[in-house]
């Protein structure tokens, strides 16, 4: 592997990058799948089904913070939840035993928010001489569901690029930034507590047979600048958006 190959590979292949970062989690050598200390105290707290207030200084909610955070993210289309390879996963979490613990309220309420975070905390970063898109465009694979060693609790859906010009462009966007964009996560579900016994068992199936399936192409037609006040986005505001154009 040459030295571009292996700088783009986690953004072509994400879930191998993540077999070899040892990323996963290790669903044979537990019977239950518990959460880790950050998503009961960052994460856990905001699966409530209210509408959120908007982002500000004021009525700080546990899991919530202030200041907010700054991020450049790629957001992923409200509709992809409509595509046959997610709802099938979905009809399939929702028929087995694990589906009282997972929060498929957050499908709505997060459903004009999904994204990836391609450059977290940003600060005040500016967003000048950025670069063009390739003339062909830039395009996205969403693959998954995955679960991770950290951050128990969150399934996520990987995000890979669709061929090696949109891997060169997202990298050459963390650059501009300081950052080498590692693989992308898009955090989709989360779970109300931990899983165990039969669920944990179809869980682990699930997730399995769905990860060699979901295969998505989307197309990248902007990327954001966000302001989030707690992990899932909930108290969030675009603080600019990033027509993606052809140079």
């Amino acid at each position: 592997m040459n030295e571009t190959d292996q700088f783009l590979s986690p953004l072509l292949d994400p879930l191998a990058a993540l077999r070899a970062q040892n990323a996963e989690f290790p669903w044979e050598r537990h019977g239950a799948l518990e959460f880790d200390e950050r998503y009961r105290t960052r994460q856990l707290p905001l699966l409530r089904d209210e509408e959120r207030p908007p982002i500000g200084p004021t009525d700080i909610a546990p899991g919530e913070f202030w200041p907010p955070v700054r991020s450049v993210v790629l957001p992923l289309p409200a509709d992809l939840l409509q595509h046959s390879h997610i709802r099938v996963f979905l009809d399939d979490l929702k028929r087995a035993d694990v589906a009282p613990l997972i929060w498929f309220q957050g499908l709505r309420l997060r459903a004009e928010r999904m994204h990836a975070t391609l450059v977290p905390g940003i600060g005040d970063g500016h967003l000048a001489d950025l670069p063009p898109a390739p003339a062909e465009g830039v395009g996205i694979v969403v693959r998954g569901p995955w679960v991770g060693r950290y951050n128990r609790g969150r399934i996520y859906f990987p995000v890979q690029a669709a061929d090696t010009t949109s891997a060169l462009w997202l990298a050459t966007l963390g650059r501009r930034w300081g950052v080498e964009i590692g693989p992308l996560l898009s955090g989709i579900l989360q779970l109300r507590g931990a899983v165990c016994g039969a669920a944990y068992d179809q869980l682990r199936e699930i997730v399995r047979a769905h990860q060699a399936r979901v295969a998505v192409p989307v197309r990248v037609t902007e990327y954001r600048v966000v302001d989030t006040m707690d992990d899932l986005v909930l108290r969030s505001q675009v603080v600019d958006r990033i027509e993606v154009t052809a140079g």
